[in-house]
């Protein structure tokens, strides 16, 4: 059995400790440090990058465009971008990706994936043989419900996820929700992106979670919580194309919340510089601890996939932590604030390690 010891995250709190690892299994949890480890530092579950458009990572960005016009479907720069770029371009940019998240501790990653049943099944396998691993949020290729479209694609991904509910005609974006739901997967959607929207008329759809909600109001917000839908905020894209998340009146209204990266184009998916942006914005807008920031990164996620209710690492679980370079002071502080990927000493992501920057 191999070991990596030193500050471990529990739900408590950080506590002296260590993880012994075989297999890509977790075998044991303790208290205390010891001696021989292949690690030492800050003991961390990884993150779960909660929304991401990775396609669309070679898209030449222009800085003129606002948002609408960059990203919006069908006729934004992004969408005509992936209507003309080569299968293998599309798929070599996920492998990337995949690659350097796992690196930098980002075992799964939550992707909207365009393009119908076929831009699905490009994403399919990513992550084997050591990558990030993709949870595939598909949509319809176009924006209406077409029933038989849509059990071709539910065979092939793990959700539903699309736009909003300004780009879409209502009743087609209901029967979607509807049918989705009624074969047990999780259906999400943008919300209050660019312009505030009706959170009656997203919440109506029973989405799983929402993304953004940049524009939303305290209400919006304490409707949420009260509908318990989580929120998946993207700082540095939603900072690129001119707003500023309310992160400090999200978290004050007990709002489920989880961090993502976002579009590719514009930013790259790199959790820790997400979290030290949000931390500083959070910061910047009176907020007084780091902690929601790094529940963001490591429990959000997992919340929105149902798997577990508390941070910590558990005996018997597979393997999915990693090690942080050490430095004085508040682990959750250093970890928000002053980490990057030359602090990462260690990933363990089932069978597979990698050894960072010394």
């Amino acid at each position: 059995m191999q070991y990596v010891s030193g500050q471990m995250l529990t739900p408590e709190g950080f506590r002296p400790g260590h993880v012994g690892y075989e297999d890509g299994i977790v075998l044991e949890v303790g208290e205390g440090l010891v001696e021989t480890a292949e690690a030492e530092g800050l003991i961390v579950p990884t993150f779960i990058n909660a929304h991401t458009h990775l396609a669309d990572l070679k898209v030449p960005i222009d800085l003129d465009l606002p948002l609408e016009e960059a990203v919006a479907p069908p006729n934004g720069l992004k969408y005509r971008y992936l209507a003309e770029a080569p299968d293998d371009e599309i798929r070599s940019s996920f492998s990337t990706l995949s690659r350097k998240m796992a690196k930098n501790g980002t075992s799964r990653f939550i992707d909207f994936r365009e393009g119908g049943v076929k831009g699905a099944k490009l994403l399919k396998g990513i992550g084997k043989g050591g990558g990030a691993k993709p949870f595939i949020m598909g949509r319809p290729k176009d924006r209406v419900f077409d029933k038989e479209e849509m059990t071709k694609l539910l065979d092939t991904v793990h959700g539903v996820g699309v736009s909003s509910i300004t780009d879409w005609p209502y009743e087609e974006l209901e029967a979607l929700a509807d049918f989705v739901r009624s074969h047990g997967m999780p259906f999400a959607l943008h919300a209050s992106e660019r312009i505030r929207e009706d959170i009656d008329k997203v919440l109506d759809l029973k989405p799983s979670f929402l993304v953004h909600m940049t524009k939303a109001t305290r209400d919006d917000m304490d409707a949420c919580r009260d509908a318990d839908v989580p929120v998946v905020v993207c700082p540095r894209s939603n900072l690129f194309f001119g707003s500023i998340p309310p992160l400090k009146e999200m978290v004050e209204s007990g709002l489920k919340l989880a961090l993502g990266t976002d579009n590719a184009m514009t930013t790259l998916p790199d959790m820790m510089t997400e979290m030290e942006f949000a931390a500083r914005i959070l910061r910047s807008q009176g907020g007084r601890s780091m902690r929601p920031i790094l529940d963001m990164a490591l429990l959000g996620g997992r919340l929105i996939l149902n798997e577990v209710d508390s941070i910590g690492i558990a005996p018997g679980s597979p393997c999915e932590f990693m090690v942080l370079r050490s430095y004085e002071g508040d682990p959750v502080t250093n970890i928000t604030l002053r980490s990057g990927e030359r602090d990462v000493r260690f990933v363990c992501l089932g069978k597979y390690t990698w050894r960072g920057w010394r």
